[in-house]
C-alpha cells in the first residue's frame, strides 16, 4: 500500500499555481442543477423511449 501524507494540500497548491488549471477550475463553470430521481414505471411497457444518434 502506498501512502502520501499531505497529498491533498500539495495538489491544491499545484492547482492554485497552474494557469491552465485556474482557467478550467469548477468555480469558473456554471453550477449543475439538482439531481432528478429516475422515473420508475409501475407496469412493463409503461414508458418507452427512443434515442436517435
Amino acid at each position: 500500500m502506498f501512502w502520501w501524507p499531505g497529498i491533498k494540500k500539495e495538489i491544491a497548491e499545484f492547482v492554485y499555481a497552474c494557469l491552465v488549471c485556474q482557467k478550467s477550475k469548477v468555480e469558473h463553470q456554471k453550477p449543475l442543477g439538482l439531481l432528478q430521481p429516475m422515473f420508475i414505471p409501475e407496469w412493463k411497457w409503461d414508458s418507452i423511449a427512443m434515442d436517435f444518434v
